[in-house]
């Protein structure tokens, strides 16, 4: 009898083995992936994860994305709140879009000085979008993924400027975009702008203008967990954290040798795989948004 091969699925940059790992690493865009390339159904099959198997193979492909995402996420239960899955679905299809639009332009071939000028057009486009959507966090999101996968080249040129260009027209897209790799490298990396770095440090996260800018978007805690460790956001979601009070701990769900600082968390941003929070008093706020 033939071995069978085993294999991961990689969802969010991670290897993954089994179904509590693709519940902690489920990304909408990966499964969607692996759902239309059957590589989702394979995976299951070798795994033995025998009744998943039979409700994904039952999923119609004709279906929208919505409603596909949809039923998948009742079949690895992962009960996600409807708000966060229709911001998530919002963002693939901006993608989607903006990926067809890059395929036009591959299949007619168009000549390298139009390409190049499309590209700086596009960049600038982008921007004017965000500021445009300046509200709209899902949008912002969505265009700052857009800015690093399409616009990485221009945003190292530009990164600094624009920075401060937004803190003007649109600051809320500077959150949105501190989610992203490519722009915490540059403006929060220790070989980053020392100019940025300072404002980010000393204006952009006071307080004030953390609730002033995210309004909405924004999560506030203030719990006494009796020395305990409260669950605030499972592991599956995605968490930056703005500021803790001195005193108080958080770590990434589930790592039990994990006890985050206010020293090590206040001014970094640091981004959570869910949220963990330890504070003995009620009066302490935790702020953070969700990736």
């Amino acid at each position: 009898m033939a071995k069978t091969i085993k294999f991961n699925l990689i969802l969010d940059g991670y290897p993954v083995r089994n179904l509590e790992e693709l519940q902690e690493h489920f990304s909408i865009e990966d499964i969607l992936k692996y759902f239309r390339n059957g590589l989702l159904l394979r995976w299951l099959k070798v795994r033995g994860y025998i009744n998943q198997y039979d409700a994904v193979n039952k999923i119609d492909s004709k279906k929208s994305n919505r409603k596909i995402i949809s039923d998948l996420i009742k079949i690895f239960e992962l009960g996600l709140d409807d708000a966060l899955i229709e911001e998530e679905i919002t963002i693939l299809s901006y993608l989607e879009e903006e990926d067809r639009t890059n395929e036009i332009y591959k299949e007619n071939g168009f000549e390298k000085k139009r390409i190049i000028e499309d590209y700086h057009r596009g960049y600038d486009i982008l921007v004017q979008h965000m500021e445009g959507n300046k509200e709209n966090m899902a949008i912002l999101k969505a265009d700052a993924i857009q800015l690093e996968r399409s616009y990485s080249g221009l945003f190292r040129l530009d990164h600094e400027q624009l920075y401060f260009r937004l803190y003007e027209s649109a600051p809320k897209a500077l959150f949105a975009m501190l989610t992203r790799t490519l722009v915490r490298n540059l403006w929060l990396g220790k070989e980053g702008n020392a100019y940025v770095l300072k404002h980010i440090t000393g204006t952009l996260l006071t307080p004030s203008n953390v609730k002033e800018i995210l309004g909405d978007d924004l999560k506030i805690v203030k719990r006494n967990t009796q020395a305990m460790w409260d669950q605030i956001e499972r592991p599956e979601v995605k968490v930056m954290v703005i500021s803790i009070a001195s005193g108080t701990f958080v770590k990434n769900a589930g790592e039990f040798a994990e006890k985050l600082a206010d020293t090590d968390v206040n001014e970094k941003l640091l981004i959570l795989n869910g949220l963990e929070y330890q504070c003995n008093n009620a009066g302490y706020e935790l702020r953070y948004m969700e990736v």
